[in-house]
C-alpha cells in the first residue's frame, strides 16, 4: 500500500508552516491593494506598488537559488520568516500612527519581495527532497493546495480584518503568521546533502545554473512558456480585483475577499485535479489546455454581468491556473539535475516577478480602458499565443512526464 506524503514528518511540518506563510502573503496581497487604492484611487499606483516586488525577484532570485544549494536551508527559511514578521509589524505601526506615504508602500513591497525570494527556493527544494522522487508530483501538488487553502480563507479574512481590527491590526496579524511559520521550521529535519568536491564558487555555480537553463531546450521552453500567463493574465487578479470590488460591483473589502477566496477554492480544486492528472503522460497538452481554459475564465470575469457570475469566473480561473502551474513547475524540477535543483527552482521566481511586472501594465491599462476591457484583452492575447505554440512546437506536443520519473505512467497516448 502506497504511503501518503504526509507520512513523512519533515514534509508534514514544512507543509503546515507553509500554510502560515501563504496565509500571511495572501492577506498582505489583498490588504495592500486595498490600502493603495483607498488612499490614491489609482489603478496605476496599485499596479506600480505590486510591481515593486519584481525588483528583488529579478535581481536576487538566481543568488537565492545558489544559497539554497550551498547553505543551511533551515536557517534561510527561519530568517526569511523572522524578517517578514518584523517588516509587517513595523508597517502596521506606521499605519496606526498615520505615517504611511506612497514611498513607504513602495519600500514595503520591495522588502517583502526580497523576503519571499529568500524563502521560496529553499522551501520548494526542501519539499521536493523530503519525499521519494516518485511522489514528487504529489508533494508539489500538495504544496500548491496548501497555498490555496490559505488563498481560500486568507483574502476573505483580510477584508473582515480591515473592518474588525483596522488596517494596522491586519498587518500585525500578518506578522504573527510569519512568526509561527518560522517556529515550525524548527520541527523539520532537513535532508542531508553531499557536497561534491570542487563544486566551485557561488559565482561559478550561478553561471552553471543559468547556462543549464539556456542550453537545455526542454527547461528553456517550460520556463519561457510558463512565464507568459504570469505576465499577461495572473496580474488581473491582484491588480484589478480591488477595482472590480470597489467600483464595478460595489461590494467593498468583503467582496474583494470573496473574489480572492473564490480563486482559492478553485485553486484547491485545481491542485487535486493536477495530482489526478499526473497519471497522464502528455504534460504538454495538459499545460496548454489549462492555460487556454484559464484565459477563457479571466475573459469571463470581464464579461460578468453580476457579482455572482464574477465569483464563478474567479473559481474557474483559480482551478485552471493551478492545474497549469503545478504541472509546469513539477516538470521544471523533474528536468533539473539533482545538484542544481535549488538554482533551477530559483528561476521559477521569474513567475511572481512577471506578475509584478505585469501589474504595471494591467494597472495602467485599467486607467485607460477600464478593468473589464483589460481583463478581456490580456486573456485573449495570451490564449492566442498558446494556441499558436501548440501548433508549431513538436517539443511541447510531445512532452512526457515518464521521461523524467523513470516509471511508467498509466496514460492515454
Amino acid at each position: 500500500m502506497s504511503r501518503s506524503v504526509f507520512s513523512y514528518a519533515g514534509y508534514r511540518w514544512l507543509w503546515i508552516g507553509g500554510i502560515f506563510t501563504f496565509a500571511g502573503q495572501w492577506i498582505q496581497m489583498a490588504s495592500m491593494g486595498w490600502v493603495v487604492y483607498e488612499l490614491t484611487g489609482s489603478g496605476a499606483l496599485v499596479g506600480a506598488v505590486s510591481g515593486m516586488r519584481a525588483l528583488p525577484m529579478l535581481l536576487l532570485a538566481p543568488l537565492s537559488g545558489v544559497a539554497a544549494d550551498r547553505f543551511d536551508r533551515a536557517k534561510l527559511l527561519q530568517w526569511s520568516q523572522w524578517f517578514s514578521a518584523a517588516t509587517s509589524v513595523l508597517f502596521g505601526a506606521a499605519l496606526a500612527l498615520e505615517l504611511v506615504s506612497i514611498w513607504m508602500m513602495f519600500l514595503f513591497a520591495i522588502v517583502m519581495g526580497a523576503c519571499g525570494v529568500l524563502d521560496r527556493p529553499a522551501r520548494h527544494t526542501t519539499a521536493f527532497e523530503l519525499v521519494p522522487r516518485d511522489m514528487a508530483m504529489k508533494a508539489v501538488a500538495l504544496n500548491t493546495i496548501g497555498g490555496n487553502l490559505a488563498r481560500v480563507v486568507a483574502p476573505a479574512l483580510a477584508g473582515y480584518l480591515i473592518v474588525w481590527i483596522g488596517i494596522a491590526g491586519n498587518f500585525f496579524f500578518q506578522g504573527a503568521l510569519y512568526a509561527v511559520s518560522g517556529l515550525l521550521v524548527l520541527k523539520v529535519a532537513m535532508p542531508k546533502r553531499e557536497r561534491k568536491p570542487g563544486g566551485g564558487s557561488a559565482g561559478s555555480q550561478l553561471v552553471e545554473g543559468l547556462r543549464h537553463v539556456a542550453r537545455d531546450r526542454t527547461t528553456r521552453l517550460l520556463i519561457v512558456l510558463g512565464g507568459l500567463p504570469f505576465f499577461l493574465v495572473v496580474p488581473t487578479m491582484g491588480t484589478l480585483f480591488p477595482i472590480y470590488a470597489k467600483d464595478i460591483f460595489a461590494t467593498g473589502p468583503s467582496g474583494l475577499g470573496l473574489m480572492f477566496s473564490a480563486v482559492g477554492v478553485g485553486g484547491v480544486t485545481g491542485g487535486y485535479l493536477a495530482g489526478w492528472l499526473s497519471r497522464f503522460d502528455r504534460t504538454g497538452w495538459i499545460q496548454v489546455g489549462a492555460v487556454i481554459a484559464f484565459c477563457m475564465s479571466i475573459a469571463g470575469l470581464g464579461l460578468s454581468p453580476s457579482f455572482a457570475w464574477a465569483l464563478l469566473a474567479c473559481f474557474m480561473s483559480g482551478m485552471t491556473e493551478m492545474i497549469y502551474a503545478v504541472t509546469n513547475m513539477t516538470m521544471v524540477q523533474l528536468a533539473a539535475p539533482e545538484e542544481m535543483r535549488g538554482r533551477i527552482t530559483s528561476i521559477l521566481q521569474l513567475y511572481p516577478a512577471l506578475i509584478s511586472l505585469g501589474a504595471f501594465q494591467a494597472g495602467a491599462f485599467a486607467d485607460l480602458i477600464g478593468a473589464r476591457a483589460t481583463s478581456i484583452s490580456s486573456a485573449s492575447f495570451c490564449g492566442v499565443i498558446f494556441v499558436v505554440i501548440m501548433l508549431v512546437s513538436p517539443r511541447m506536443r510531445g512532452m512526457r512526464m515518464s521521461r523524467y520519473t523513470g516509471s511508467p505512467v498509466a496514460a492515454r497516448h
